[in-house]
């Protein structure tokens, strides 16, 4: 049964844990990472034992257990909320403490550990990677029930993907008597349109599994171009090996949902039961067909087909993909400072020592207005938000950082890490202002690539903004002339409509300050009403421009977080325009005096 199996990788993680006696740390961070796994199995034994059926003695309870009523119907078989909130709950609750267990450990390999102390380092990850591989797959399984599954239609280069795919599989053989072979139609187009991660996800799955039940012989991928209609192109895919294969009666259930050929593949092989009932549901999502056909210590051969279009290669985005070791001379986030909001007290423990090994100045919090009030007095390069922080959640505190009156505060780039993301959740991050997410557990490289890459993406737009505002300086932001030619070259006249104006307009910034801060929206719009003939006299029409957009949605009494922000427009504008006030009542003098 998977919630043996389930069991079974805690205990052995447990054991691991227990017997090893972590030298290299303090016995404080010794025991964080021991009540981090507490919590972690805690969690899934509680998921185990309250969603799932089994007998007193499968998961051994005492006999005042056995009369619990809470053991439910399988929920695993039918497509119910259940299954949702089930997986929903196992992704995030399991996640993020198994986040922490393997970037602890991916810590602890850097260090200078002595052979036995790597080995148990390495059995750690391993049992908590064979864990993790369980959880993705019914994350996986419960996306495609509930129809949450997307589909990208990108162009990519086929040879790359296959030569992955290939590379990968050939790293999982550990036999000398068996070899993965490839044959690849040469007339099957370079660059493709359609779904690459998909695509790899199926063929991982596929020659993975018969990698593990091949024990001597060869496995065989063959791809060939079995048709091409215009821009249509349908692919064939076969996949065979020499492996113990499957017999006639178990082949009509293989795509089933946590099915296993039989109880000596279960014990023997392991596996969740739900890798071919998650190929197949992607196959049929992409529009293709699989079949299978298999002999009992012959083998087994699955053949699938899928539509694919012909892409164009400068549809290809480039692989910026960063490398750790690329850093140890030249360290693009050496002194950078990045505020962590978690709530998870080995995954701060994990954030912290991973930033300080990079040379970053780190700071954490599990609070959210400690850490707006943080944001406000300190300059930050780079936020890295939990989405499910206790109190306010992560979008909440974004949105704070967003409508901020400080402009610098506004832009502070923003990581969202999370333990697993909705299509709805992905939506939301781009609607508040979240620059890229990450999911827990993630890699060293793959959290510094998302850093550096945006730390870099923010300074070329800041460099940008600077040149951009040097421009505008230059650029005419009043016109007097006509105004001068209405006093009739007198001096003394000009300067005063000069001085009303610039009463106006602090008039008009204390009435909208106090306006704005009591939501008079009234009072917001006659004082805007009241600035539009001085800005047209002066014809400063980018200013008036901000002055009507202010008036509008005043008369409208919506979108306050709008008005703040031009209010905060208004006065950068200003600024500039009084200087080149300033600059032609100067010249004007000058000219008077000549």
């Amino acid at each position: 049964m998977k919630e043996r199996k389930l069991l079974n990788q805690l205990d052995s993680i447990e054991s691991i844990l227990n017997d090893y006696s972590f030298e290299e740390l303090r016995a404080n961070d010794s025991a964080q990472l021991k009540n981090s796994f507490e919590v972690f199995k805690n969690c899934l034994e509680k998921m185990i034992f309250q969603h799932i059926p089994a007998s007193s003695e499968q998961i051994g309870l005492s006999p005042d257990e056995q009369n619990v009523p809470n053991n439910k119907p399988l929920v695993f078989q039918d497509k119910t909320n259940n299954v949702t909130k089930l997986i929903a709950n196992v992704s995030h609750e399991i996640r993020t403490p198994l986040n922490g267990i393997i970037g602890f450990t991916d810590l602890l390999k850097e260090d200078n550990l002595n052979q036995n102390q790597l080995e148990k380092v390495e059995a750690i990850q391993t049992a908590s990677h064979s864990l993790l591989g369980i959880i993705n797959e019914l994350l996986e399984y419960s996306k495609l029930s509930e129809g949450l599954e997307s589909i990208n239609q990108d162009d990519f280069n086929f040879d790359s993907v296959i030569d992955n795919v290939m590379y990968l599989c050939d790293t999982l053989i550990t036999s000398e008597d068996v070899v993965l072979k490839s044959k690849i139609d040469p007339g099957i187009p370079k660059i493709l349109k359609g779904d690459p991660a998909k695509l790899s996800q199926i063929l991982l799955n596929l020659i993975g599994n018969a990698v593990k039940f091949v024990e001597k012989g060869e496995i065989i991928l063959d791809v060939s171009l079995k048709n091409q209609r215009n821009k249509d192109i349908y692919l064939e895919f076969i996949i065979s090996d020499t492996g113990i294969g499957i017999s006639q009666e178990n082949l009509k259930h293989i795509f089933g949902y946590f099915k296993q050929a039989d109880s000596y593949t279960s014990v023997n092989y392991g596996g969740s039961g739900l890798g071919l009932s998650i190929v197949k549901q992607i196959i049929d999502l992409l529009g293709g067909t699989i079949e299978v056909e298999s002999e009992l210590g012959t083998g087994t051969v699955f053949k699938f087909t899928l539509p694919y279009k012909r892409g164009d290669e400068s549809g290809i985005p480039t692989n910026d993909f960063l490398v750790i070791d690329q850093f140890k001379t030249k360290n693009p986030l050496k002194n950078k400072k990045i505020l962590v909001f978690e709530d998870n007290s080995m995954n701060q423990h994990l954030f912290k020592q991973r930033l300080k090994s990079w040379e970053c100045k780190s700071y954490i919090t599990d609070d959210g207005p400690a850490g707006l009030a943080f944001l406000e007095e300190h300059n930050i390069d780079l936020i890295l938000m939990d989405l499910r922080m206790p109190g306010m959640s992560g979008f909440e505190i974004t949105e704070k950082i967003r409508g901020h009156n400080n402009p610098k505060l506004r832009k502070t780039p923003i990581i969202a890490v999370t333990a697993d993301i909705t299509a709805n959740e992905v939506e939301n991050c781009s609607t508040f202002g979240i620059n890229d997410f990450i999911l827990k557990p993630f890699s060293p490289e793959a959290l510094m690539n998302k850093i550096v890459r945006i730390l870099e993406n923010n300074e070329d737009m800041i460099q940008k903004e600077k040149e951009k505002s040097k421009m505008d300086v230059n650029l005419k932001k009043v016109n007097l002339k006509p105004l001068i030619e209405e006093c009739m070259g007198e001096l003394d006249f000009f300067e005063e409509l000069v001085r009303l104006f610039k009463v106006n307009v602090i008039e008009f910034i204390g009435a909208y300050s106090v306006h704005l801060k009591n939501e008079d929206y009234e009072g917001i719009a006659f004082a805007s009403h009241k600035l539009k003939s001085g800005l047209k006299m002066v014809q400063a029409d980018y200013l008036l421009t901000i002055v009507l957009r202010i008036e509008e949605l005043s008369k409208k009494e919506q979108n306050l977080l709008e008005l703040k922000e031009l209010k905060t427009a208004f006065l950068e504008e200003y600024g500039l325009v009084e200087e080149a006030i300033d600059i032609e009542l100067k010249d004007f003098k000058n000219k008077k005096k000549d």
